[in-house]
């Protein structure tokens, strides 16, 4: 007994390593450059002379953003394609779903694709699976699913937020589907403070060069990425039925909502007409598809637009940890005549522990290259990412200011130039920092004990492992 014991010790010691090696350690160890992609890329295709067939809007609010989805869903005549990094349990995501089931019903053609293992569709939402695959309009994929041997997989995750309806409209976003990123607050529960970018196509065909175009192009191959894979299970009368039983239950919560929240249900067409800008180029930048470390594309793109800037860069991020990998990209020299502002989460707000302790441990660092840093404390939390470049490009959509997002996700920014659009976004980002002033001097929310005291805790182990962060 004592001898199946020890080997039984020393088996699972091997396997803690074997995990802690690939898993963890060797993303510390080598991480690749982007020089080639810096030097095949024109920094300068970012701007344009002349107008695009499409307009662009900002939408700040979570109850337009869903009832934008909403309506794009029921416009849908030929396809909707989605890419999520995470599903959250809801009444959000239950309607959208069930909005998505009646789409396909009436023909529509569907493509869902979402994180491999952070997509939700566990538990209760394990249903949905089986949903999924036997509707003869939908097809559903996730991207690097689990891989119990392979620990080196684990960090290569999709963090992309994407919509694309036939050839009309797209939209990207930092919100997941999940209540926080759409509703009200309530009690106890943490919104999310977020933003998707509107991409409106004007003309019937679309060109190429569209933004949408270049959205539909990077969403296929993803979709047909060797690191995609079906999820296909078992076809019985068992998995037939919980099918037929997850769609009747959506359906009857699409229906309550209709009748008790009939303002979602609007034609948004009006809307966007109303509040779209013209744009005169618009880029879609994006990470490598690789394991382990990727090249920073995305990241070195962004470090390279900002010290292009004339005068002024706005960023707005709800993680900020530099590591020293990323600093590499930087040039200290040529940010230093710029008026950089940051607006981030604070200790008292942020809902990401680690995330938050490693900003921390960052910020007298961080201090030294921005010359104003805002911490937003509240109400609810930042989850929006963008940039604003001088008057002129804005830059929205999944990518944190992390190694984790430089390194490690798929990664998906929009960059239009449109000098409407930058002075809106601006103006978004400045009343965030407007509430921050005020909360500041008025009433600033306590810090629990517990919290401040955990993160002082775990700095000495961020500061070691920030490249996973």
């Amino acid at each position: 007994m004592l001898r199946k014991r020890s080997y039984l010790i020393i088996a699972t010691l091997i396997i803690i390593t074997y995990i802690f090696i690939t898993g963890v350690v060797l993303f510390g160890v080598q991480h690749p450059t982007a020089n080639e992609y810096l030097t095949e890329t024109d920094p300068y295709r970012f701007w344009g002379e002349s107008y695009t067939q499409e307009q662009v809007a900002l939408v700040e609010d979570g109850d337009t953003a869903l009832k934008i989805r909403l309506d794009w869903i029921a416009q849908a005549n030929n396809s909707i394609d989605l890419a999520y990094h995470s599903l959250h349990d809801g009444i959000v995501t239950d309607v959208l779903l069930a909005s998505l089931i009646e789409a396909a019903d009436r023909g529509v053609q569907i493509r869902i694709l979402m994180d491999g293992i952070f997509h939700g569709l566990y538990f209760s939402q394990y249903d949905l699976r089986y949903l999924f695959q036997f509707h003869p309009n939908i097809e559903y994929r996730l991207y690097e699913p689990l891989d119990l041997l392979r620990p080196w997989t684990w960090n290569n995750r999709l963090h992309d937020k994407l919509m694309i309806v036939d050839d009309k409209f797209a939209l990207i976003s930092g919100r997941n589907l999940g209540d926080r990123y759409y509703l009200p607050p309530t009690k106890g529960k943490n919104i999310a403070i977020d933003r998707d970018l509107i991409l409106y196509n004007l003309d019937q065909k679309l060109l190429p060069s569209s933004g949408i175009a270049q959205m539909k192009d990077y969403f296929n191959m993803l979709w047909t990425h060797p690191y995609t894979a079906n999820q296909k299970v078992k076809q019985t009368r068992r998995t037939k039925q919980r099918a037929v039983q997850k769609q009747v239950q959506l359906s009857s919560k699409l229906k309550i909502a209709r009748t008790t929240h009939p303002e979602y249900f609007t034609d948004t067409t009006t809307w966007i007409k109303l509040n779209s800008v013209p744009a005169k180029q618009i880029t879609l930048i994006h990470n490598p598809i690789q394991r382990g470390n990727k090249e920073p594309w995305v990241w070195a793109e962004l470090v390279r637009l900002m010290e292009l800037a004339d005068t002024s860069v706005i960023i707005q991020s709800p993680y900020v940890i530099p590591t020293k990998a990323m600093l590499k990209y930087i040039d200290s020299q040529a940010l230093i005549s710029k008026e950089i502002t940051l607006t981030t989460n604070s200790l008292a707000i942020s809902p990401n522990f680690f995330a938050v302790s490693g900003y921390l441990a960052k910020k007298n660092l961080i201090e030294t290259y921005i010359t104003q840093v805002w911490e937003y404390f509240g109400p609810g939390s930042l989850h929006a990412k963008a940039i604003a470049i001088d008057n002129e490009l804005s830059i929205i959509g999944s990518f944190n200011i992390d190694a984790r997002s430089s390194f490690l996700s798929t990664e998906t920014m929009i960059v239009v130039h449109s000098e409407e659009l930058n002075h809106l976004l601006r103006q978004a980002i400045k009343e965030r920092i407007s509430t921050t002033d005020t909360v500041l001097e008025n009433y600033p929310p306590p810090i629990s004990w517990h919290k401040a005291l955990g993160v002082r805790v775990i700095q000495p182990l961020v500061k070691i492992f920030d490249y996973l962060l």
